[in-house]
């Protein structure tokens, strides 16, 4: 159906005359009748009857106008949508694991509409490694924020966020007071470690090879808010990345400076993809920003 039909066919509704129609439509009276005629063919009724010189609506015309006004409303309405984008507004779709993200991205959101005069919005979500990558590549997400991942020629990952690793204790342990340690300072002490269901158990494996000793393990975890929560209440120490606010917990995180290791949290895109103005400039504030040590 064609939408200038539709227009036309609305105005000349409204005037009930062809002349004074197409005067106003700024087109020959021949070619609006045309377009009437046309648009007639294509529904296979007429939409108008003749009343002396002027024409009114017949029933068939009176349920098209119904809907023609409906369906230039959802085009109008469609156009300043994407009119919107285009001038930096629509809506941004952020995910990151959940210990990071629930911290990072409120941060981030409040810091960018501060500093920026942006109309977007943003929706934000949480979801692991995995499913943080795989949702970005699926068009679910526009930015995510994860550790590494198989993404490919997929998608754009930056490095974001560089944390230290640590050892996590209560404040009342021996180890708490110092202001670093080197892994072998943790071995004497029962450990917390996190299962082969979380992304970080075979970089661990790694970092604890490097000395080609293994801990006493207690438990083994894949959620890092609950090893903190753990480490609380006395199961034993933790060699983990230091998460945000963890201190809420009770407990203290001491860097380990020997052997250093950096555990690197990365923000990806989809490579290949349009790029909304709105997302590049939230990707490339982003880049200026490191809310984490």
């Amino acid at each position: 159906m064609n939408i200038e039909h539709l227009k036309y066919f609305l105005v000349l509704s409204e005037c009930e005359h062809y002349r004074q129609a197409a005067e106003q439509l700024c087109i020959s009276q021949p070619g609006l009748s045309h377009a009437m005629a046309s648009l007639e063919a294509e529904l296979g009724v007429p939409l108008f009857r003749k009343k002396g010189r002027n024409i009114t609506l017949n029933q068939y015309g009176r349920m098209l106008q119904n809907d023609a006004k409906k369906i230039l409303a959802m085009i109008d309405k469609s156009q300043d949508s994407f009119s919107n984008i285009l001038n930096g507004g629509g809506t941004l779709h952020l995910t990151g694991i959940p210990r990071l993200a629930s911290f990072l991205l409120p941060h981030l959101v409040k810091n960018y509409k501060e500093s920026t005069d942006s109309n977007g919005n943003f929706k934000l979500y949480t979801c692991y490694t995995q499913n943080v990558i795989q949702g970005v590549r699926d068009g679910r997400y526009d930015i995510g924020f994860c550790f590494y991942g198989d993404w490919h020629n997929e998608l754009e990952a930056i490095p974001f966020i560089r944390q230290q690793m640590s050892v996590i204790t209560k404040p009342d342990h021996p180890l708490a007071k110092r202001k670093s340690v080197s892994l072998e300072d943790t071995l004497p002490y029962p450990q917390i470690i996190f299962s082969h269901a979380s992304v970080l158990r075979n970089s661990l494996d790694e970092f604890w090879a490097q000395i080609n000793r293994y801990p006493k393990v207690t438990y083994e975890i894949e959620q890092d808010e609950m090893i903190a929560e753990m480490v609380a209440c006395n199961f034993g120490i933790a060699v983990m990345p230091k998460f945000p606010n963890i201190e809420r917990h009770g407990v203290v995180a001491v860097p380990i400076d020997s052997p250093y290791w950096e555990n690197t949290f990365y923000m990806v895109r989809r490579k290949h993809d349009y790029h909304s103005p709105f997302e590049i400039d939230f990707w490339e504030y982003c880049q200026t920003q490191n809310l984490l040590k």
